[in-house]
């Protein structure tokens, strides 16, 4: 192709393509700016010395004109594209001027410059250009790719040692978590072996000072001063609220340390009718009158749900006003129902509404009996099985206690078909 307008009857026979493959295996472009000046001409002089030779090859064995043009060509080609690619601008365009123009001298001894493909000069100087161009561009690409390439794995290590030590430090924070919930667990078993043994120790002592004081009220009341009945009358009243006191912290204690207990599913108008029967006595004393709606299949503890009626019905009888009115009720919101026992008592101070729900909290004073903790029961027991309790009130208006207990499954009214009363008629 080089010497088709130098007309070269005859080259001689050789193959370079091998060179440049051997360089591009050893060098990539973007080594360029690594290498030295020299070494980049010496690219473009090495592969013109192995064109050269294959020339020279091919006249001296005779090769047939048309294979000796083809493989010469191809040789000056790759030494030109080599030039370029691997040596840069300059070396490029001094291997194709190199090409174009001086080695016809090599095959016709009658060639003169004047005769050169000038045309073909030029074409072949834009493709150098070009070839040098693209394998500059693709060097600072790749650089630039190999930079980013070190950064990322740079900060690949750096996050991953940050992941290591973030983990590190989670194992750490759980085993310590472990290792207080343990500890927590040991100090709730003590706390309540020492409630339990503590409210049974006490409740000996003074049932002995019980006993005693009455004895001396009932052989010496009368025999002396009016001051000493009033002693020993408040003797008795402290013993007798101690007593209650232990029974309920004894009582407390139990329900927040117990484990889960037993469910199943019942009708909870069972529960509400079992804590009546068991505040018969308070109902007739006050001449309340209670009035239940119908109420769902719950699943839940029997005795426990019975004791939070208990706990609501008896603080309605308590702290009443006038002649007591309860009403109980249910409705389905969601995937919960919300039992509600409304009262017509005194009242609650909006502002005491969460207060009242703490354990030996009262906001009556000691004329109403009772320690302040069957509020404290009611939520404890009503959290453990998944639901919550509140109350809406204000002083002299009664009070709405309301709690929640999860839909288990699809609940069917229990057999309540109608709101009765229970106690005494009004009047």
């Amino acid at each position: 192709m080089l010497y088709s307008a130098a007309r070269c009857p005859a080259t001689r026979h050789g193959d370079l393509r091998a060179m440049p493959m051997i360089i591009s295996i050893g060098m990539r472009p973007n080594e360029l700016a690594k290498v030295s000046r020299t070494a980049r001409y010496g690219i473009a002089i090495v592969t013109l010395a192995l064109a050269a030779a294959l020339t020279f090859a091919a006249l001296h064995f005779h090769v047939p004109p048309v294979v000796a043009r083809f493989v010469v060509g191809a040789a000056f080609m790759l030494a030109i594209l080599a030039s370029a690619w691997w040596g840069g601008y300059v070396p490029g365009v001094l291997a194709t001027t190199a090409t174009i123009l001086f080695a016809p001298f090599l095959a016709l001894k009658t060639y003169h410059l004047v005769q050169a493909n000038f045309q073909q000069l030029a074409l072949m100087l834009v493709i150098s250009i070009l070839v040098s161009r693209v394998a500059s561009v693709r060097g600072k690409v790749e650089a630039a790719l190999r930079s980013a390439n070190e950064k990322l794995d740079e900060r690949v290590r750096e996050r991953t040692a940050e992941l290591e030590r973030a983990n590190r430090a989670l194992r750490e924070h759980q085993a310590l978590l472990i290792k207080q919930a343990e500890d927590l667990g040991r100090s709730n078993v003590d706390l309540q072996q020492f409630a339990y043994i503590a409210s049974h120790d006490l409740q000996e002592p003074l049932r002995m000072i019980s006993i005693y004081s009455q004895i001396v009220g009932d052989r010496y009341r009368g025999r002396l001063d009016q001051n000493a009945d009033d002693f020993l009358e408040i003797i008795i009243s402290g013993v007798r609220r101690m007593e209650t006191m232990i029974r309920d912290l004894l009582t407390y204690s139990r329900a927040i340390h117990a484990e889960l207990v037993d469910t199943e599913s019942f009708g909870a108008a069972y529960a509400v009718d079992t804590a009546i029967a068991n505040l018969e006595a308070a109902i007739e004393e006050s001449g309340a009158a209670i009035e239940c709606g119908e109420l769902p299949q719950v699943v839940h503890n029997r005795a426990q749900l019975t004791q939070v009626f208990q706990n609501l019905i008896s603080n309605s009888l308590k702290y009443r006003a006038g002649e007591p009115r309860v009403r109980i009720s249910a409705v389905e919101d969601g995937a919960d129902w919300i039992f509600s026992v409304i009262d017509n008592g005194l009242g609650i101070d909006p502002e005491h509404r969460d207060l009242v729900f703490d354990p030996f909290k009262r906001l009556h004073g000691r004329e109403y009996p009772g320690t302040g903790v069957g509020l404290a029961i009611c939520r404890r027991i009503v959290e453990r099985h998944g639901g919550r309790i509140w109350v809406e009130s204000a002083i002299g208006q009664g009070a709405n206690f309301s709690f929640t207990i999860p839909c288990e499954r699809k609940p069917a009214m229990s057999s309540t078909d109608a709101p009765k009363a229970v106690g005494s008629p009004a009047g």
